[in-house]
């Protein structure tokens, strides 16, 4: 029992299992959690699944398990979940088909709001039924306008190993099923480099974008690549974000598409060392992937490598550009956060989000949500310091916008509210649907490691 009154709700009901890889998504007043966790057996992840009704105010008694084996025989992890209207749609790991620990990528989804009862059998994306190679991170986007189709367009993308070295692979499904074959995307030599890490979004006028880490050049760089008719077709070859010969190593890669602006945008951002400590760099294409910069531009605004700074995220909205990031520039790290209101195009100064003294905190992976003009931002922060036994755990913490992050709110907030930082809290997934910021985290205050929730208004810092 929790010896304290909370606002937070625990999610999951795993009792001594070990919970990790959340992910969240929410639809109208539904709010959809998908994690991993070990109940059925010590180590050995399967996939469950609860959600939140009425804005996230109350959550099911009990979770539905997604991955079949009830035993704990296999192992089943790393989910992603979509969902649009009526529906909810996850991926994961699994390795089921393997003697030897390879995995395939496996979907269940449910039309009917995920309820119990609702959820189909799980069905295979790759389509290796002998389970003799690996295909591993699946992302999974659903494509959904009423107003134009009744159809629900599926994309999914992962990393494979068919060829040798992993391949980025994608595929669609319309509703659930006709699911397409399998295309590959990198675009050089089938195995021949190590591509990994893909992300995938849509702009709903038919354009698909991908984007991943490519090792081909002996560096990790960033590619992109699109389909132009909603995933039917994509361009034969990949584009290059990151600019020529730089040297860097370049991670974090995080997508952004504005379906607002006149043209679909597209902006992929990460962390690179071509200066010597990391910086963040942005890439963009401002007419639906037809065209990218030849050199991507740098986003923090302090000295060249002066200063490490990592894990962008980014979202755009009406040609509203807001890229989050932490940075170490005074020592400790802080959460900055960078505008353009023209599509990327100019700039403006740098904001810090946290009303402490800058340095202090130790701030980590910013999550940057939005809703048309109205924005949040998330971290992780260590600003309360040590307990009476001498121990930092994070807390999770906030601010928000109103106006596309031209002015924000007067002060940052917390998000968890157990007594001051006696539990970590990590692992945090964001989602901003109507005036709720809708949190989902991974836990200790119980003594290992639940799912907890919390939703706060979207227009001011939480009560303390």
């Amino acid at each position: 029992m929790i010896a304290y009154t909370t606002r937070d709700l625990q999610v999951d009901h795993s009792f001594e299992a070990t919970v990790g890889g959340p992910r969240l998504c929410a639809s109208g007043a539904n709010v959809y959690a998908v994690w991993h966790d070990d109940r059925r057996e010590p180590g050995r992840n399967q996939i469950f699944f609860n959600s939140g009704r009425a804005g996230g105010v109350t959550w099911g008694e009990s979770d539905i398990q997604l991955s079949e084996d009830v035993t704990g025989d296999t192992v089943a992890e790393n989910a992603d979940i979509a969902c649009a209207g009526e529906s909810v749609y996850v991926v994961w790991e699994d390795d089921r088909d393997s003697e030897i620990g390879d995995r395939n990528i496996y979907l269940a989804y449910s039309d009917e709001f995920g309820r119990a009862g609702t959820w189909t059998v799980n069905q295979m994306i790759n389509d290796d039924p002998s389970g003799r190679t690996d295909a591993l991170r699946p992302r999974v986007f659903v494509d959904y306008d009423p107003a134009v189709s009744p159809d629900k367009l599926i994309y999914f993308v992962w990393m494979d190993s068919r060829n040798g070295a992993f391949d980025i692979y994608t595929t669609r499904s319309t509703n659930g099923y006709n699911l397409l074959d399998p295309v590959r995307l990198d675009g050089d030599v089938p195995g021949a480099a190590y591509s990994a890490r893909p992300q995938i979004i849509g702009d709903g006028v038919g354009g698909v974008y991908v984007a991943w880490e490519d090792g081909r050049d002996g560096v990790n760089d960033v590619y992109a690549v699109r389909s132009r008719d909603f995933g039917a077709n994509w361009d034969s070859s990949p584009t290059l974000l990151d600019g020529a010969g730089n040297g860097s190593d370049a991670f974090g890669v995080v997508m952004a598409v504005d379906r607002e602006s006149a043209v679909p945008s597209v902006f992929v951002a990460w962390h690179d060392d071509r200066n010597g400590a990391k910086d963040i760099y942005l890439n963009h294409s401002n007419n639906g992937g037809d065209s990218w910069e030849a050199e991507p531009f740098r986003i923090d605004a302090d000295i060249e490598g002066g200063a490490e700074s990592f894990y962008p995220s980014v979202s755009a909205s009406d040609d509203n550009v807001l890229v989050a990031w932490h940075d170490d520039r005074d020592v400790g790290f802080d959460i900055l956060v960078r505008r353009s209101d023209n599509g990327g195009n100019t700039w403006n100064p740098e904001f810090r989000l946290e009303t402490d003294v800058a340095g202090t905190a130790h701030s980590l992976r910013p999550q940057v949500v939005r809703n048309a003009d109205r924005v949040a931002v998330v971290w992780a922060d260590y600003r309360r310091g040590p307990d009476v036994l001498g121990d930092a755990y994070p807390d999770l913490w906030y601010r928000t916008s109103d106006d596309g992050g031209f002015r924000w709110s007067d002060s940052d907030g917390r998000i968890d509210d157990d007594p001051q930082s006696t539990a970590i809290s990590q692992e945090h997934q964001v989602v901003l649907a109507g005036p709720t910021v809708h949190t989902l985290w991974v836990d200790y205050r119980a003594g290992n490691a639940d799912l907890w929730y919390r939703g706060v208004a979207a227009s001011g810092p939480a009560e303390e």
